[in-house]
């Protein structure tokens, strides 16, 4: 019996240091995550993952209000933070709702060396007089 559930039984000692391994790995993407969102502060940064655009913090809750994407809990106990993701195929149907919701968004993808570099940023920018904004902006595409 294991914190009193019967027929639960521990895990070996393999399984938790594979667990910390993987903790290590998702700081890693975070601290990533982190230094591409300083070169776009004021867009939406999509992060590749494997076959998955990831997307953390302040921007995961954005998306998730546009897009309805689902929200996880995921780092060290001391550090939480909140991402979702999608499947990569996804990429153009979430990157078209976000910015016709008024949104710029970045794109970091992932080279062979699974090192992650900004690819394309597409900057939406109000053309509209003050007082006559609609919430809905002219997108600048460019690609870094």
């Amino acid at each position: 019996m294991l914190w009193g559930v019967q027929g639960v039984t521990p895990l070996p000692r393999h399984i938790f240091w594979l667990r910390s391994m993987v903790m290590i790995l998702s700081r890693k993407l975070l601290t990533r995550y982190r230094e591409l969102k300083q070169d776009v502060p004021d867009g939406l940064l999509l992060m590749q993952v494997g076959a998955f655009m990831q997307v953390m913090g302040e921007d995961a809750r954005a998306v998730s209000e546009v897009t309805g994407l689902t929200l996880q809990m995921a780092g060290a106990v001391d550090d939480p933070v909140v991402v979702g993701g999608f499947p990569r195929s996804g990429l153009d149907a979430y990157v078209g709702k976000l910015v016709r919701a008024g949104h710029s968004v970045a794109v970091a993808v992932q080279d062979g060396d699974k090192e992650r570099r900004l690819a394309e940023v597409i900057r939406v920018r109000c053309d509209l007089p003050a007082g006559e904004a609609t919430g809905q902006g002219t997108p600048a595409h460019g690609t870094l």
